[in-house]
C-alpha cells in the first residue's frame, strides 16, 4: 500500500491531516521517495512488544504502532534486532511524554533528578564495572567529546530480552529503561556505554531547558531550536542502531565530521517531520517546542506558511544526509576499514537513510498525534 493510500485510509483525523502535510516531500526528497518494506516477522514483533509493555507496566495504545516503525527501519535485519529497537522506541516515546504532556515537564528539578537516576544507572548496572570505572563514566558526562581511540568494530551476539522484576517505588518508565539497558549494555564496549550516557545527559539538559522555557513563557529562537530539538529527541537513539544490529562503528569513523553529519542530519530530518505531524496536538497542549510554531512566531507566518518553511528545511537537511552517506566509501578506505568493518558500518548508515521514509509512513498510520486521543 502506498503512502498516499495509507493517508487516505486514516479517515481524516487531525493527526493524519498534519502528517499528510509532509507528502510533498516525497517528490522532493530522495530518501523519502521509495516505499519501505515491512519486516517479514512483524506479527511476531508486534505480539512480543505487546507482551513486554504489559509486563513492564507501560500503557501503550495499540494504534501508536511503534512496532511498525521499527519493522520498516529494520526490515532487512533479524527479528530480535527489530524487537529490541521497537522496545527502545516505545520507551523513548513514553519517556518523552513525561516532559511534553505532564506537569513534570514544567519542573526543572524533577527533570534533573530523573535524568540523574538514569545516567547513574547506566554506570552502575553493567556487570563487572568497578567503582573507579563507574566514577570515570559519570565524570565523562562533563567532557565535550570522548577521547579518540583506535578503530574498533566488534561483532556482538543478537540481543535477547531480559526480564527483571520492577523494584518497589520505581515507575514503569524507569523500570523499562533498566530492563532495556540490561539487555543492551553488556554486549557493548565501555566507549559505547559512555557515548550513550553522554547522549542521555544531553537529553536531560535539553529537557531542563524546555521546562524552564515553559515556566517563563518563552519561545525558543529560530536559531536555538534545532540544537535544542536535537537534544530532546535523545541523541542516543541513533547510537542504539549499533547494538540492535550487533556491531560497533570504529571510533575514528564515528568521530569524523562526515559521520557526525550523517547522524545529526538523520536526527534533524526525523525530528522536524515529527514536528509537522504533531504541531496540532502540541498547540492544543499549550507547548511551543515545535519547529512549526517556532517558525510562525519568529517570522509572523500563518500555520500553512510555517509548515511550508519547515518542509523546506527538511528538504535541505535531507540533502546533507545523502551527501554524508555518499562520502562514506572514501572514508572507509582512508581509515583502513576491513571489508567486514566497512560492510557493518554501511548497515548502520543504511538504517539512517531508511529512517525518514520509515517515519513518514509511520506518522501517516499512527494515532499517536491525534488531538482527540
Amino acid at each position: 500500500m502506498s503512502v498516499i493510500d495509507t493517508a487516505t485510509r486514516t479517515g481524516g483525523r487531525a493527526s493524519s491531516v498534519a502528517a499528510a502535510l509532509l507528502l510533498p516531500l516525497v517528490d522532493r526528497v530522495p530518501v523519502m521517495a521509495a516505499p519501505c518494506r515491512m519486516h517479514a516477522s512483524i506479527d511476531r514483533i508486534t505480539a512480543s512488544l505487546a507482551d513486554w509493555t504489559r509486563e513492564i507496566g507501560l500503557e501503550t495504545p495499540v494504534l501508536a504502532r511503534f512496532d511498525r516503525m521499527a519493522g520498516r527501519a529494520f526490515a532487512g535485519f533479524g527479528t530480535d534486532s527489530t524487537l529490541l529497537f521497537a522496545k527502545w522506541l516505545t520507551w523513548l516515546f513514553h519517556f518523552d511524554d513525561e516532559w511534553d504532556e505532564k506537569p513534570a515537564g514544567r519542573a526543572a528539578g524533577i527533570v534533573e533528578a530523573t535524568f540523574s537516576r538514569l545516567v547513574r544507572h547506566t554506570a552502575e548496572a553493567v556487570h563487572g564495572e568497578t567503582q573507579a570505572a563507574r566514577t570515570a563514566m559519570t565524570a565523562s558526562l562533563t567532557a565535550a567529546r570522548p577521547r579518540p581511540a583506535a578503530p574498533v568494530m566488534t561483532r556482538i551476539p543478537s540481543p535477547l530480552p531480559v526480564r527483571t522484576p520492577r523494584p518497589e517505588g520505581v515507575s514503569p518508565v524507569e523500570a523499562a529503561f533498566r530492563d532495556l539497558w540490561g539487555a543492551t549494555a553488556p554486549r557493548m564496549s565501555r566507549r559505547w556505554r559512555e557515548r550513550f550516557a553522554h547522549g542521555l545527559a544531553a537529553q536531560g539538559a535539553a529537557c531542563r531547558t524546555e521546562a524552564e522555557n515553559r515556566c517563563a513563557g518563552r519561545v525558543p529562537s529560530i536559531t536555538e531550536y534545532p540544537v535544542l530539538r536535537r537534544g530532546t529527541v535523545g541523541p542516543y537513539l541513533f547510537d542504539l542502531v549499533e547494538p540492535c544490529l550487533g556491531v560497533e562503528v570504529p571510533a575514528e569513523l564515528r568521530e569524523c565530521r562526515t559521520w557526525r553529519t550523517l547522524v545529526d542530519a538523520c536526527n534533524d530530518v526525523t525530528a522536524w517531520c515529527n514536528d509537522v505531524a504533531s504541531h496540532h496536538k502540541e498547540r492544543a497542549n499549550g507547548d511551543v517546542h515545535n519547529y512549526v510554531m517556532v517558525a510562525a512566531h519568529a517570522f509572523g507566518l500563518s500555520d500553512a506558511e510555517a509548515v511550508a518553511w519547515v518542509n523546506d528545511r527538511i528538504a535541505e537537511r535531507s540533502e546533507d544526509l545523502r551527501a554524508a552517506a555518499r562520502r562514506l566509501p572514501g572514508l572507509f578506505d582512508e581509515f583502513g576499514l576491513t571489508p567486514v568493518e566497512a560492510r557493518n558500518a554501511s548497515k548502520v548508515a543504511c538504517a539512517f537513510l531508511t529512517a525518514p521514509r520509515a517515519q513518514l509512513e509511520w506518522l501517516l498510520e499512527s494515532e499517536r498525534y491525534d488531538v482527540t486521543a
